[in-house]
């Protein structure tokens, strides 16, 4: 009798991707054999992919073709990685005033429209393909192969759930149970919580597990302290994304779990594109995106990203937000991906209530997609600051559509978020928000003492 895994793997996954008009398992037997190109022959390829989407966004958009004319840019004369440095960068700001002239208005294939806060809490639209689609699910999956896992394997996912919409709260778990999935929320984190996660995950024994760092971290700890003999053999690998991974954090996952804990890194608008490999190291998917490392008015180097697989809306020289740079050096995994290494990636500080509950501030997140699918915007920015633990304040440029009624529908979400309705929330109005002292953005800031040693 066929498993459910394989059931999965050759009927399930295949029919969904038919249907979706993607093209997974083609395009991940194609990155299984590019990971091991020479640097020269990975150069020729991204360039080629790059000329590309460069010429289709000059010709087919109406963004590109007049930021082309304007600064006399010929698409045909990108003719190396210096070159695209003409190009100006594309911005958050950018993307909101231009909206529909980003896109391919021709363009026949499916399209997926798509919202996320981002890092700043404005909201940021945008579109992408089935092309897209089926590039980052294989360049993910490539990178869950590293460590012996495959399409269909039974997954444990501790990731974010809608936090206003009943339907989709309950209705996602169970489409999951046909990817072979148990979804549970990663931001409902308790002690319950933790016993029944710890229980389901005993019974439901998943070859992996996906989630926030502080999520699997607390679980670790819960079960480091009440299951310490439990038997785990099944489990060959933990997933973590969208926070900073601690060591100290690493090191208790991995001793409790007694397998490697691998980061991956991205953004909505661009996917899924670094992945670590069991030797630590960080690798770029650079089939899918082409990365510069720059230096900005003088401050530390500032990923800039260009997506080589959405043409339906192109991204081209995005400025991300976080810092890094590459590492020259070949990795011993054997994958000839080049690798990179990050001077501040997504750092968002832990939430802690006066009950002792421990939440990822990429609960956020949901909050201010909660807000734009009410489509209540009294905020052009916010910042939250937690002073102590029962209470917040919310930093905030108005927005022309601000209202009190938009305040409160605000401040129940975030008591419904938090589940907890003795929290204090103060709201602070100010012309400008500014960065932190590294230039970026942090829509969540702690300032609880006891933060540092208990993260």
């Amino acid at each position: 009798m066929i498993g459910y895994n394989k059931f999965v793997k050759y009927i399930h996954s295949p029919i969904t991707q038919f249907i979706k008009g993607e093209k997974i398992n083609q395009n991940l037997e194609q990155l299984e054999k590019s990971q091991f190109f020479s640097s020269d022959e990975m150069q020729n390829f991204q360039l080629e992919k790059l000329q590309k989407i460069i010429k289709h966004a000059f010709k087919n958009t109406e963004y590109y073709n007049k930021l082309f004319k304007e600064k006399n840019i010929n698409p045909n004369e990108i003719k190396s990685f210096e070159d695209i440095k003409r190009i100006p960068f594309l911005t958050k700001n950018i993307i909101r005033q231009q909206g529909q002239n980003l896109y391919y208005q021709s363009y026949n294939g499916k399209t997926f429209p798509c919202t996320t806060s981002g890092s700043t809490g404005k909201p940021i639209n945008f579109a992408v393909t089935s092309d897209y689609s089926s590039w980052d699910w294989a360049s993910r999956w490539r990178a869950r192969r590293w460590y012996g896992i495959d399409i269909g394997d039974p997954e444990v996912a501790m990731w974010g759930r809608p936090v206003y919409n009943k339907v989709k709260k309950y209705w996602d778990p169970i489409k999951a149970i046909f990817r072979n999935t148990l979804l549970l929320s990663g931001f409902e984190v308790s002690e319950k919580t933790l016993y029944l996660y710890s229980k389901l995950l005993f019974f439901y024994k998943p070859k992996y597990i996906y989630s926030y760092s502080t999520t699997i971290y607390q679980l670790a700890n819960y079960i480091k302290k009440h299951y310490p003999k439990i038997n785990k053999s099944r489990l060959k690998a933990i997933f973590v994304t969208a926070e900073t991974l601690y060591p100290h954090q690493r090191q208790i996952i991995e001793e409790v779990f007694n397998v490697p804990v691998s980061n991956e890194y991205g953004c909505s608008e661009i996917g899924g594109f670094v992945f670590e490999c069991p030797q630590g190291n960080w690798h770029i998917s650079t089939e899918n995106v082409y990365l510069e490392f720059i230096s900005i008015d003088n401050s530390p180097k500032e990923i800039v990203a260009t997506s080589l697989t959405n043409f339906y809306m192109p991204f081209i020289r995005y400025r991300i937000g976080d810092l890094g740079e590459f590492i020259d050096k070949s990795c011993p995994c054997g994958i000839n991906l080049p690798i990179m290494k990050f001077n501040a990636g997504k750092t968002t500080d832990v939430i802690i209530l006066k009950n002792g509950r421990k939440l990822t501030s990429e609960i956020f997140l949901y909050l201010t997609r909660a807000m734009v699918d009410k489509k209540c915007q009294p905020f052009n920015n916010f910042k939250i600051i937690q002073k102590d633990f029962d209470k917040f304040e919310v930093i905030f440029e108005k927005s022309t559509n601000f209202t009190e009624m938009g305040l409160e529908t605000f401040r129940q979400l975030f008591l419904d978020l938090l589940k907890d309705d003795n929290i204090l929330i103060l709201f602070s109005e100010v012309s400008k928000i500014p960065n932190d002292s590294t230039g970026k953005f942090r829509y969540f800031v702690s300032e609880l003492k006891k933060q540092p040693s208990i993260i």
